[in-house]
């Protein structure tokens, strides 16, 4: 049994106005991938999006390097930098010391940033000048009492359309033959303590501010962030703020701010006095953070290259009886580690990477924030390199803290089983559109959690857990029949021989009487480079030749669940072959687990009768799920979603069984369940392509496990 129906309030919750709506199954609805957006000028930022994406950057840009500017100049910059490019990306802010090397991003073909007019120390208030017309007035702040006036007055600002400035930056302005209002003057102010001046901001502006998005972002003069994503705070009206989860009073604050977001519609950008002290505290409310505080040109890189490139998956080996090791590389759901560090790291490690199968956490939210970065990550890639989520799905979250740290003592934290279903359906939205199907958690989930990603992230393969202190919660365990939870043998291995004493010892215990899986998070700051790794797996090969093999994360949890005869994705089989009404073999096509690569078929192609997909899986196996991508212009165009189609399976390819007829269909991905039916043969119908006559599908899996003779 299925049907094809999404609730009005699901819509609003979930999904973004030009998303495109996967087929609801008899338990579940939930969204897939979103259409392309190009936008010529403003920002597309529907509900269920997580972040506004920008417009096109214009060919010419106007840049200043961030070395010209002082920390007050640099919030100045960054606000007119968000007031611009709001409405078409114009201004870059140029980091001539970045460690990827400067020109890297803006010549790299996935971002191709046009040329860029330079504004130096010299020129550097011409810019102001050049785009006066494009704010109103300024915000007068002073640091002498605090420097979280800076954060108040980016704030102000970003909601006033005014530039946030201190007397002197006004002083150089007013040089310029310029003479702005002041729209808010903050500097009669007598707050001193972050404590009071949050809390004033949440009194008296927040209610004006957006609820989707906070910008934690540290406005001390040492070690402080003036620039690093508050040119998009500004651009959409997003309060900004810098409160200590250590401190009881001011974890109480933040707290407020946070108790105000809608799980499921809201994000934190940036990051926090400690890690697990201001992780918890969003965790709390559902609310993930994407750590960003040296991420630069949010508002540029937006911007880029929105259709993304989508790897393909290869196929997974056979199921033997060996040792199957799945090594997860942190920290990329660090955005600005992608920006920056990965860039560096992934460059220099191509011919390790082409060796061994290795699994990099990544942050989906790049399809919003930096879809060109995230598009050379996986247009560079090899078949080797499998993408992973990030802890702990969209946006870091911690829902079960096991390791105490001042302000984070060990427990659970994500406990409103509300505000879990919100980040886990936010969650599966961005699986979808990165084409990400394993998710990291830090550090545990809870039974409940557990049954919330399982229950709506439907795109999920599995997950792992981790355990830094030896928390007994801390298990494996398979939900709904479906999804593992994997618990990691080592959280995060910092060494060479922390790694390899731990394999040696997993696999000297192995009775090889069936297979065994191994997963471990390696530390990639320090020792462990994939060339490392792949000096590793080389020592273990010689030690236990033909019994060890690394393998993808996608493939290791589908090695699992076959040998554990779970349902698992058939079409990622090798002896799975795909064929239609004019090919003998389509070569994965269909099969190779990502939407970019699409099957067409025009009506006439098939003479009388209407064009059709089969696949044989090889040999007879038990049948309960199908997804079916039909990707009509990747969602850009609904109407040429494949309208009407048939299933049907066969234990021979002759003899045909109708499991059902869809009619009418809009949405560009089916996910459809039904009783369990023994098949080797699957067909697909093209019964009405759509508005153009042009059947397309962009990708098929099929669930089930193999029949036992």
């Amino acid at each position: 049994m299925r049907y094809l129906a999404l609730s009005a309030g699901l819509l609003c919750t979930m999904l973004a106005p030009t998303a495109s709506v996967v087929a609801a199954t008899s338990q579940n609805q939930y969204q897939s991938y979103p259409a392309v957006v190009e936008i010529r000028a403003g920002i597309s930022w529907p509900t269920g999006q997580a972040l506004p994406i920008f417009a096109t950057p214009a060919p010419q840009l106007d840049a200043v390097p961030i070395g010209a500017l002082s920390p007050d100049e640099q919030l100045t910059f960054s606000a007119l930098q968000g007031y611009v490019n709001k409405q078409q990306p114009r201004i870059y802010l140029a980091d001539l010391r970045a460690e990827e090397g400067s020109k890297t991003w803006p010549q790299t073909s996935t971002v191709a940033l046009g040329k860029m007019s330079f504004f130096d120390a010299s020129s550097r208030y011409d810019l102001i000048k050049k785009y006066a017309s494009d704010f109103n007035g300024v915000v007068l702040y002073d640091t002498t009492r605090s420097p979280h006036y800076r954060n108040l007055a980016g704030t102000v600002a970003g909601l006033s359309g005014a530039l946030p400035v201190t007397t002197e930056v006004l002083e150089r302005i007013r040089d310029q033959g310029m003479n702005p209002n002041v729209a808010v003057d903050l500097t009669e102010l007598e707050f001193t303590s972050p404590i009071e001046i949050y809390n004033y901001l949440y009194d008296r502006y927040w209610g004006d501010c957006t609820r989707r998005l906070i910008v934690s972002a540290r406005p001390d003069d040492e070690g402080g962030n003036f620039h690093h994503t508050r040119d998009i705070a500004t651009a959409c009206g997003a309060a900004v703020v810098w409160l200590d989860g250590r401190i009881p009073a001011e974890r109480d604050v933040m707290r407020k701010f946070y108790g105000d977001m809608t799980a499921g519609d809201a994000i934190a950008l940036g990051w926090y006095a400690s890690e697990r002290s201001g992780i918890t505290t969003a965790s709390e409310f559902g609310i993930g953070t994407l750590p960003a505080d040296y991420y630069s040109n949010s508002s540029i890189f937006s911007g880029t290259n929105h259709q993304i490139q989508i790897p393909a998956v290869p196929s997974k080996p056979q199921l033997e009886n060996k040792v199957y090791i799945a090594v997860f590389i942190s920290d990329g759901d660090n955005i600005q580690y992608t920006q920056h560090a990965m860039r560096r790291r992934w460059d220099a490690s191509s011919d390790a990477r082409a060796q061994l199968p290795l699994n990099w956490t990544i942050a989906p939210g790049l399809v919003d924030i930096g879809p060109g970065i995230l598009n050379y990550y996986y247009s560079t890639a090899t078949p080797n390199d499998c993408f992973v989520t990030g802890p702990s799905g969209m946006g870091y979250a911690m829902p079960v803290n096991t390791l105490t740290e001042p302000g984070a003592p060990v427990g659970i934290y994500l406990k409103d089983s509300d505000r879990m279903e919100g980040y886990a359906r936010l969650s599966e939205t961005y699986l979808q559109r990165s084409g990400l199907r394993v998710i990291t958690i830090w550090d545990n989930a809870n039974e409940m959690q557990r049954a919330a990603y399982e229950r709506n992230c439907r795109n999920l393969y599995g997950a792992t857990v981790q355990n830094f202190r030896d928390v007994p919660s801390v298990r494996g365990s398979v939900e709904g029949d479906r999804v593992r939870f994997e618990k990691l043998v080592i959280p995060y291995a910092g060494s060479i021989e922390h790694l390899e004493s731990s394999l040696q010892h997993e696999l000297g215990d192995w009775d090889g009487t069936g297979p065994l899986f191994l997963a471990y998070q390696v530390d990639v700051w320090h020792e462990l480079k994939p060339d490392r790794i792949v000096e590793i797996a080389s020592r273990l090969d010689e030690r236990f030749p033909s019994a060890v093999q690394f393998v993808r994360a996608d493939h290791y949890f589908n090695l699992f669940n076959e040998a554990h005869q779970l349902p698992w994705n058939l079409c990622m089989s090798a002896a799975t072959m795909a064929s239609d009404h004019g090919s003998t073999d389509l070569g994965g096509t269909v099969t190779d687990g990502t939407p970019t690569t699409i099957w067409t078929a025009s009506a006439d192609a098939a003479a009388a009768a209407p064009p059709w997909l089969q696949l044989d899986l090889g040999s007879a196996h038990s049948i309960h799920r199908w997804v079916i991508r039909h990707a009509g212009e990747h969602g850009l165009n609904r109407d040429r979603n494949t309208r009407d189609f048939t299933l049907q399976v066969s234990q021979d390819g002759r003899a045909w069984q109708t499991i059902d007829t869809i009619r009418g269909n809009t949405a560009n991905v089916s996910d459809l369940e039904y009783s369990p039916v023994d098949a080797r043969y699957i067909r697909i119908l093209i019964d009405n392509p759509g508005a153009d006559s042009i059947a397309r599908i962009a990708d098929i899996e099929i669930y089930g496990q193999r029949v036992q003779p």
